[in-house]
């Protein structure tokens, strides 16, 4: 019996969002995201989450993720981002927002699977994305890594690579031991993180990257790696994130 039958009968999958044993529902039209692989939906997610999670709609604004007002319009066009696009899974609110703390804090790494294959599907749905030419984690400084013991971010892309076949770069580093965000405000935010990211190489070697990381909030975080990025190896940057 192959390795990973035996895995799945002692450790049987679970959907990432309320840990329920997948055991298969019928996909019907309308209950879930467009953009997912209809065939391998049961496999990644349980039939209520699939219908019901806080999805971001398909018109969201193409360059920063965010769901548009009525009038079509983002707040984003006053900001000046060093990154060109966005690709976000769902609203950071409810069971996603509890999946991705566990994820991130609490040794869930086993949630990267599912939550890097949903954020693959969106990706490949969009016409943007199609001129990427690899990935890039957002790092973690050396000793927030050692404390956790991984980077969530790291993980999302190894899935994200496997399910796209773009190789996964490792030349950006962040050599400012930042504050915390969390409670921070937004201007607080980006002064927190000017400075917080160096690329390893340089030269103009990649005409357009992908950065990847769990949330996007404020942008502050992309913004500084893209700027990093855009100073070392690449011509343009984008960024993909489970939530926003």
């Amino acid at each position: 019996m192959p390795t990973g039958t035996i895995l799945k009968m002692f450790f049987p999958p679970r959907c990432p969002f309320c840990r329920k044993i997948l055991k298969g529902f019928p996909v019907e039209d309308g209950t879930y995201p467009v953009w997912a692989k209809k065939e391998a939906i049961p496999e990644v997610l349980c039939g209520r989450c699939a219908s019901e999670l806080p999805w971001l709609k398909d018109d969201c604004c193409p360059r920063c993720g965010r769901e548009l007002d009525g009038k079509g319009i983002c707040s984003c066009r006053e900001e000046k981002y060093a990154f060109e696009n966005c690709c976000a899974v769902s609203r950071y609110t409810g069971e996603v927002r509890e999946a991705l703390r566990f994820f991130k804090y609490h040794q869930k790494k086993w949630l990267a699977e599912p939550l890097g294959k949903l954020l693959s599907w969106k990706l490949t749905s969009l016409n943007w994305a199609r001129s990427i030419e690899a990935v890039v984690p957002i790092p973690l400084t050396p000793r927030r890594l050692a404390a956790r013991g991984y980077n969530q971010a790291a993980l999302l892309a190894e899935i994200v690579g496997k399910e796209t076949g773009l190789p996964v770069l490792d030349v950006l580093e962040r050599v400012k031991e930042t504050e915390s965000q969390t409670g921070m405000k937004r201007e607080e935010r980006w002064k927190n993180l000017q400075g917080a990211f160096r690329c390893r190489e340089r030269g103009q070697k990649y005409g357009h990257l992908l950065l990847i990381d769990d949330i996007l909030t404020t942008g502050a975080t992309a913004h500084e790696a893209a700027c990093a990025l855009r100073n070392g190896v690449a011509g343009r940057v984008s960024v993909a994130v489970f939530a926003r």
